[in-house]
């Protein structure tokens, strides 16, 4: 009965005509009103070529450049603080799943503005099926396939996670890598070149880098990452800020 309630109530909000963010009504079919959309892709800062964390200058970041990635790139729509923030908490957790939709349309948006080169074929991050089962959904596949959708391209789920593993909150990167390790697996081979793998948030990029490595060894020439938001790197050194290319 609750779950029938939650997705009729997601149901009428996602067709309604209000903003999904703030509420208020708007005039057209856009994904926000005005005002919130402002707000929402205004942080477009100088960002790192790679991981897309916050650089004084075009370019790659230091760690990028000491410490490379299996992922080929990363693109958000903005960092993971307010405005964004609450918006994909409220998504992710309190179940408001009719903010997928206005989501992965402000996330197409800037993809299409910015003329980010498009994949072969989309695929996102995978839960193990208890926290999945919990949830009641995988937030990164419902993104995943709504973008996928506006981008006319395929969606192939070749990767799963057969371990559930501990939590990530509070790790740095390194201990995340090895904590990921063994908690996922990929089909032994895949055709397609160039994949997207669609998360929610990047955090320290272990699970990225953790995944394209997957899909790589798989036979991916090129793996990019999309997400909705980029956790601010606080502990970026002055160095890392000013390296460039």
């Amino acid at each position: 009965m609750l779950t029938s309630f939650s997705s009729a109530l997601n149901q009428t909000l996602g067709n309604a005509r209000q903003c999904s963010f703030c509420l208020q009504h708007k005039e057209t079919q856009a994904a926000c009103c005005a005002s919130c959309y402002a707000l929402l892709v205004a942080n477009q800062m100088c960002r790192c070529q790679q991981c897309f964390l916050n650089i004084a200058e075009p370019g790659v970041c230091g760690r990028c450049q000491t410490e490379p990635n299996d992922f080929d790139s990363v693109f958000c729509l903005g960092d993971y603080q307010w405005p964004l923030e609450p918006v994909i908490k409220n998504y992710k957790y309190a179940k408001q799943m009719h903010l997928v939709k206005p989501l992965s349309q402000l996330l197409w948006a800037q993809v299409k503005q910015q003329q980010i080169c498009l994949p072969d074929v989309f695929c996102s991050v995978p839960l193990h099926w208890f926290k999945q089962w919990r949830r009641g959904f995988n937030q990164s596949d419902l993104l995943c396939q709504q973008v996928a959708k506006l981008a006319q391209r395929p969606v192939e789920q070749v990767l799963s996670r057969p371990r559930y593993g501990r939590s990530q909150a509070g790790l740095n990167r390194r201990q995340r890598q090895r904590a990921l390790t063994a908690c996922f697996s990929s089909k032994s081979t895949i055709k397609s070149a160039h994949w997207v793998l669609i998360d929610d948030v990047v955090t320290t990029g272990s699970t990225a880098n953790t995944l394209a490595k997957l899909l790589k060894n798989a036979g991916a020439n090129r793996v990019d990452i999309w997400a909705m938001a980029r956790t601010p790197n606080a502990n970026t050194s002055r160095a890392d800020k000013k390296a460039v290319q």
